[in-house]
């Protein structure tokens, strides 16, 4: 007779599921770190903060001739308008704008806080109105983050009641839209 000894109980491997539960749970781990350092970095301007949040404009007014032919600042009109138009907003506040407005752009008065990157806006043809530069600021910020390729945005003038689709491209800290009839906006 032979002494059996027992063996002492084994403890169990842990399963193959339980191994790769841990490897997907440290992968998202991993993913969502470099996501709020991605976002830390990368995601805020270094001078947050340190330009007006915005007022209203004092006064926007807008004019077309009666053929048609668009005045110095007057919205972008449909081929079809033919009637001068003349709107004024009310005033609250002074305007303010911000520095760092494209070369050969007119910055714009600041109507609307800081959204996501990007606290003002100028317009770069006499096509486009102030108003409407700012209407596409917050159509913009509404699509979510900037990116490199370009994407649509639709904003509503607030001088004619119309919308228009632009397409907009950041290219590096400004994003530039066209679009409508010969309307351009950057936003900085």
């Amino acid at each position: 007779m032979t002494d059996d000894v027992p063996e002492p109980p084994r403890r169990p491997n842990p399963s193959r599921g339980a191994l790769v539960l841990v490897g997907i749970l440290a992968l998202a781990f991993v993913i969502g770190l470099a996501a709020v350092i991605g976002y830390l970095v990368l995601g805020r301007s270094s001078t947050a903060g340190t330009f007006p949040t915005g007022a209203p404009a004092t006064s926007v007014t807008t004019t077309a001739t009666s053929d048609g032919a668009p005045a110095p600042s007057s919205p972008p009109l449909s081929s079809s308008s033919s009637s001068s138009r003349s709107r004024s907003a009310p005033s609250r506040t002074p305007a303010t704008t911000a520095s760092g407005a494209p070369n050969g752009s007119t910055p714009c008065p600041i109507r609307y806080a800081r959204t996501g990157l990007y606290r003002a806006s100028s317009v770069g043809s006499s096509a486009t109105t102030c108003g409407f530069a700012e209407e596409v600021r917050i159509a913009y910020a509404r699509t979510g983050r900037p990116g490199q390729l370009p994407r649509p945005v639709s904003a509503t003038s607030p001088e004619t009641g119309e919308t228009i689709r632009m397409i907009c491209a950041a290219e590096g800290p400004t994003v530039t839209c066209t679009g409508g009839d010969d309307a351009v906006v950057y936003l900085y």
